[in-house]
């Protein structure tokens, strides 16, 4: 629209193998498994909600230590068993103050605690125990946390019951986040400025050439992810790896394609080398790599400094948008694999949960915007309004609620929403989600709602058991079943219509302070006009995704 035209320039500056049929032997009773690098040790475990057995293999180093901003490297052999009971460390991650939301963010996306190192590039492999010894599909997770932090040893990402239940192998990896990951360093090679995103791709290839020692099938990969993690998948289809290494793909609340970045994609590092005294050195890089981890953290979180993947066409696709419009069957810069993607009804409150005046929360996201188109914005999220002006819910009651629905379209519905259209137009299998359930165990703070990330324990089956509700454990396995059987099938899912026109609403809208229900529906499927009623409002977006799509 031309009214928000003039936002574009700020948010663009403001701004995701032969198999063998006894793949698993035991030594003492432990499952034993040997790839590339080793023998592995793992270790028998049940899964939580059932109690059902699986085998899982923790903290296998895929890469070696990494040198700081370099790419990932192979791990050395080892000669003796590898014991892989144990969670290996994080990367070093970065909590930005305020302390009230860092508080928060410790308190959902870091307890417990994971030691953290730089040598952190590790994966988990949990792998089901049936009579069925045929090759079994794998799933491969890449965890959000806006690429600032996140490591696969968070209970919320233990990929035990998804394994048991659905009886594909999960496979749950490290990488390196903020400055350790994302440097935008101009000391750096440009092909080597996205580290974090290089040591997805180096999983990626190590479970190509070891899962099959632990059951699986190569050819049936499907990468899957949540916030950053679904940028990673994005990432992963608009600039895929040669050879592909999946086959399907799944977006949990997040793209690539329209992600904003800085206009100066070194100002977060040319601050850093200021404060850390590098700047002056001869050799900056070395000066920088000489440094503590723990010092560069520190200052990080203090200063609430930026990281974002620079467009370097190995790891990041500068024409996401337009080598997905210009893809055909024949002729095709991206990978033209199924996709199932979607986002949350509540995605923005965990954005919005500290604001209480709506102006100044959206002045935040486009600085140079005038009174006027504030006002106008704002209108289509009337605060208070009449019946009818909210998706479901029928007005917003709160900033939390107004707030939170407009952060949550601009940032993560309207996007997967033109993803999915645009993939559906080229002929790309395409289904759309819209996650619309919330549990009182699981309310993260008061009026949390369907929040970002709130999907994930549903998903895995990571949920808390305590005060779980009938429907929360019902709803769980149904959509297990989905995404496994997306993953199993991808070319033939079947679970709602696909294409741009049709929209799987899942959780049947259940609210944390209403009755829980105990049966479903679990699903029910919007057609295109009420596909349209829910995506109503991207239209006031449409100019800035037109100018951050390439």
């Amino acid at each position: 629209m031309a009214r928000v035209a003039i936002l574009t320039a700020a948010w663009l500056s403001f701004v995701l193998f032969p198999f063998t049929a006894i793949a698993l032997s035991l030594s003492n009773g432990r499952p034993t498994v040997t790839i590339d690098s080793g023998v592995v040790l793992g270790i028998n475990k049940t899964e939580n909600s059932t109690g059902e057995a699986l085998q899982a293999f923790l903290g296998i180093p895929f890469a070696a230590k990494p040198v700081r901003w370099a790419p990932p490297q192979p791990p050395e052999k080892w000669t003796r068993p590898f014991d892989a009971s144990n969670y290996g460390p994080a990367c070093v991650q970065q909590f930005n103050y305020p302390v009230s939301r860092r508080n928060l963010i410790l308190q959902w996306f870091n307890t417990p605690a994971p030691q953290e190192s730089e040598d952190c590039l590790n994966a988990c492999v949990y792998v089901p125990i049936s009579d069925d010894k045929t090759k079994k599909p794998v799933m491969v997770w890449f965890y959000g946390g806006g690429l600032l932090y996140g490591s696969n040893a968070l209970p919320h990402y233990d990929g035990s019951t998804l394994a048991a239940h659905e009886d594909v192998i999960v496979v749950v990896v490290n990488y390196r986040t903020n400055v350790f990951g994302f440097p935008g360093s101009p000391q750096i090679p440009l092909k080597e400025n996205n580290p974090g995103w290089l040591d997805n791709r180096f999983a990626l290839d190590w479970v190509h050439r070891n899962i099959a020692a632990f059951g699986g099938d190569p050819a049936q990969v499907t990468i899957f992810g949540e916030s950053a993690g679904a940028e990673i998948v994005d990432a992963l289809i608009t600039q895929p790896p040669n050879p592909l290494t999946f086959r399907a793909a799944i977006m949990e609340s997040g793209t690539a394609t329209y992600r904003g970045v800085p206009a100066n994609y070194s100002a977060s590092w040319n601050t850093l080398v200021t404060a850390m005294n590098c700047s002056s050195a001869k050799d900056v890089l070395a000066c920088m790599r000489a440094l503590p981890a723990t010092t560069l953290k520190s200052y990080n979180e203090l200063n609430r400094l930026s990281w974002a993947p620079v467009f370097d066409n190995v790891t990041s696709a500068y024409a996401a948008k337009s080598n997905r419009a210009s893809s055909t069957a024949k002729s095709s810069k991206i990978a033209r694999v199924p996709i199932l993607g979607g986002s949350n009804a509540d995605e923005g409150r965990l954005y919005s949960v500290s604001a209480n005046d709506s102006s100044s929360f959206v002045r935040g996201l486009f600085p140079t915007a005038t009174d006027q188109q504030i006002s106008d914005l704002l209108a289509a999220y009337p605060l208070n309004g009449p019946p009818g002006s909210g998706v479901y819910t029928g007005t917003f009651t709160s900033p939390l609620e107004q707030l939170g629905a407009f952060y949550g379209d601009f940032v993560f519905q309207c996007p997967a929403r033109l993803v999915h259209q645009e993939s559906s137009k080229v002929g790309i299998p395409s289904w759309r989600y819209y996650y619309n359930a919330s549990f009182p165990n699981t309310q993260i703070f008061p009026d949390a709602g369907v929040y970002h990330s709130s999907e994930i324990g549903i998903v895995l089956g990571t949920y808390p058991l305590a005060n779980a509700t009938v429907f929360q454990e019902a709803l769980s396995r149904y959509v297990q079943h989905i995404w496994a059987k997306f993953a199993k099938d991808p070319e033939n899912f079947k679970a709602w219509p696909k294409g741009a026109n049709s929209t799987g609403v899942l959780g049947g809208g259940v609210r944390a302070e209403d009755g829980q229900k105990a049966s479903g529906p679990y699903m029910t499927v919007l057609n295109g006009t009420q596909t349209d009623l829910l995506d109503r409002r991207c239209a006031l977006f449409q100019s800035i995704y037109d100018a951050l799509g390439h």
